[in-house]
């Protein structure tokens, strides 16, 4: 259960000097960046148990916190504030970097304090500590479909990325039902979300869709829709223009700019579904913009790729990311069902290509090859689209399959690259998929040997057992187009769109956390995040708060032929002793190992009410989660199966009784 940090700080801002971990804070107002004489490259990630009846143990309220700074450097680390203690320091020095780890032990829940004095600086940081279970969430209501009226909901947002910014987390998304150009939602506790306005002026003209007019008199885009009208598909859009012209935008990314201000890497295609698009580059001094195109020193504007000659094996220009490896190398992953997924090398100075290439120079009739035009291919599967990577240092890998005894020095420990992407029909079995590598843009297979299709993340599923509402307001159905981020808290959490009834348009922002099982397999809580954090779990938890769980598999894209038809089912019971029960009848056995590690061996297939069966190993972690069907918080499980191609999602059931 790994939190370094360095992948985050990396993302912030790029300012490694030699000999040195040097980290970036932004100013208010985000306008300069300074730079510090230490990094924090672990922080803690603290719970602490409120429950009246206890079944925690107090380790959950220890971790580690952990800052680098040049040898030589005096350094001082005090908890000022909160329910927090510090251990004194282990060091260790290597490469002229010292590393000063200090246990944290927490007392109580609440916000802390920490002071860290390096060399004649101090600043003044402030974390928190969770309880063990989280507290009900005022989550928003589901409403305001296929509207414009966006105040209070986050309904029909599509493509979601979130940036964090002065303890506020801004996602913008692509446009949908009348709001065209990219929109904005704020929050504080990624809860709870509330409009922020269109990211670019102009592109939004009260509520109705750009024109060739409008565009030319706004200006905000004008020399982008040139480029994208130059393609010969670009007539044969069908998105609302009068002349029949595609005006969608396609999924944002947006990261702080090496001069404290913030990029937005954006996508424009010439028609749905066509592999013919550019990603363009704005700027703007604050995270809610105005975002301006940005310029090239010859005066161009900012294309960062342009597949005129889409289509297969070429890529397709739209759904940017941005990722930092470890030593501060900016790249860009982009790509969606054609040619799969690729990557450009990019200068964290300017945000424009580092191989000097403009817009001119990735035209149609330059000399200039695919292969340069392009970059590297990532993962070559077709059916995929919104890559998003992330850099995760120290990841277990181990082969503990049940037998035997389990020791995590036995296992080894990886540096990963870690992509998620989404897979088939946008409208019915959008599934998210995970992938790893060791080399930034280096080649990405699945983790449990798919290699080019990916590891199954989530699917189309349910909490209901049956078409009746059993109480649940909503499905996870055609999950996907997420966002990997890593919160200054230390929350490793996806926020994807959702639609959420089976068979239905309605979109919805979702977060959950994620996290790894001991083969290094991305897993998803199965339920809203609700400010919960990945802690360590103990085997009473399993069983005592309840050993009844309801459970829903995704074992196929197409949910009507997945198990039970994407439906939940009841009564698989997690009983005292390591057994697993299913009406009555053992069905296999369980086993919690590591921190928050569990293995479920269905040794006995379970067959679903409405067709299809499960049985096998999954291995998983167990979360804390509210769980919305029990308005109750409890634990929650999830599972990838031993080849990678389903999930196994148990949530408890009957909470406290």
């Amino acid at each position: 259960m790994k939190k370094k940090l360095l992948s985050v700080l990396l993302a912030l801002c790029i300012c490694i000097v030699p000999a040195a971990l040097v980290a970036c804070d932004e100013e208010p107002g985000g306008s300069t960046v300074e730079q510090k004489p230490y990094t924090v490259v672990e922080i803690p990630v603290l719970s602490y148990d409120t429950s009246a009846d206890k079944v925690t143990d107090d380790s959950i309220a220890t971790d580690t916190f952990a800052i680098a700074y040049d040898e030589g450097e005096e350094a001082a680390v005090e908890i000022t504030s909160g329910n927090v203690t510090a251990s004194a320091p282990q060091t260790s020095t290597a490469d002229g970097v010292t590393t000063a780890s200090y246990t944290f032990t927490a007392s109580g829940t609440g916000d802390y304090t920490v002071s860290v004095t390096v060399g004649e600086e101090t600043d003044e940081l402030t974390y928190n500590v969770a309880p063990a279970y989280p507290s009900r969430p005022l989550f928003g209501a589901f409403s305001n479909f296929g509207t414009n009226n966006m105040s209070t909901t986050t309904a029909n947002m599509h493509d979601p990325c979130v940036v964090e910014a002065d303890g506020t987390y801004y996602s913008f998304s692509t446009d949908n039902y009348t709001l065209y150009g990219y929109t904005i939602r704020q929050s504080t506790n990624l809860i709870n979300w509330r409009w922020a306005g269109a990211a670019i002026e102009g592109y939004n003209v009260n509520g109705a869709p750009p024109t060739t007019e409008t565009m030319n008199s706004s200006n905000a885009l004008w020399e982008v829709y040139q480029v994208v009208s130059s393609f010969p598909q670009f007539t044969s859009g069908t998105r609302d223009d009068p002349d029949g012209r595609n005006m969608t935008l396609w999924a944002p990314e947006v990261v702080p700019a090496a001069d404290g201000g913030y990029w937005l890497y954006g996508s424009w295609t010439c028609a749905f579904g066509s592999p013919n698009s550019v990603i363009f580059l704005c700027h703007a001094d604050e995270v809610t913009g105005p975002y301006e195109l940005v310029h090239t020193s010859n005066g161009e504007p900012a294309i960062i790729v342009n597949s005129f000659d889409g289509g297969n094996p070429y890529p397709n220009a739209i759904d940017a990311s941005i990722y930092y490896d470890a030593e501060g190398n900016m790249y860009m992953s982009y790509g969606s069902f054609s040619g799969g997924i690729w990557c450009i090398e990019l200068d964290p100075e300017t945000g424009l290509r580092k191989d000097g290439l403009t817009a001119s120079d990735l035209a149609s009739g330059t000399d200039y090859s695919a292969a340069e035009r392009y970059g590297t291919c990532l993962a070559a599967n077709t059916n995929t689209e919104g890559s998003v990577i992330a850099y995760h240092q120290d990841v277990e890998i181990s082969d503990y399959d049940g037998t035997g005894e389990y020791n995590a020095t036995e296992s080894t420990y990886q540096d990963r690259y870690y992509m998620m992407t989404s897979s088939e029909s946008l409208s019915s079995t959008y599934n998210m998929r995970g992938y790893y590598s060791t080399e930034a843009n280096g080649v990405y297979g699945g983790t449990t040997g798919n290699s080019s299709t990916g590891t199954r993340v989530s699917g189309s599923f349910s909490w209901r057992t049956s078409g009746s509402d059993n109480g649940i307001t909503f499905d996870f159905y055609a999950p996907g187009h997420n966002d990997m981020i890593q919160t200054s808290q230390g929350r490793n959490l996806l926020v994807y769109h959702n639609r959420i009834t089976f068979d239905t348009n309605n979109h919805y922002l979702f977060v959950s956390t994620y996290a790894f099982n001991s083969r290094g397999d991305i897993v998803m809580n199965p339920n809203r995040y609700a400010g919960e954090v990945e802690r360590k779990i103990t085997e009473a938890e399993i069983y005592t708060l309840s050993d009844t769980y309801s459970f829903a598999a995704v074992t196929n894209s197409t949910r009507t032929v997945s198990f039970n038809n994407g439906y939940a089912m009841e009564g698989l019971e997690l009983r005292q002793g390591n057994t697993v029960y299913f009406n009555n009848v053992q069905v296999g056995t369980w086993e919690l190992y590591g921190d928050n590690y569990i293995l479920i061996d269905l040794t006995t297939a379970i067959n679903g009410t409405n067709g299809g069966s499960i049985s096998g190993k999954f291995y998983g972690v167990a979360f804390p989660a509210f769980i919305e069907k029990e308005t109750a918080s409890g634990i929650s499980i999830s599972c990838v199966s031993e080849n990678g191609n389903s999930t196994l999602y148990l949530n408890m059931m009957d909470i406290g009784e």
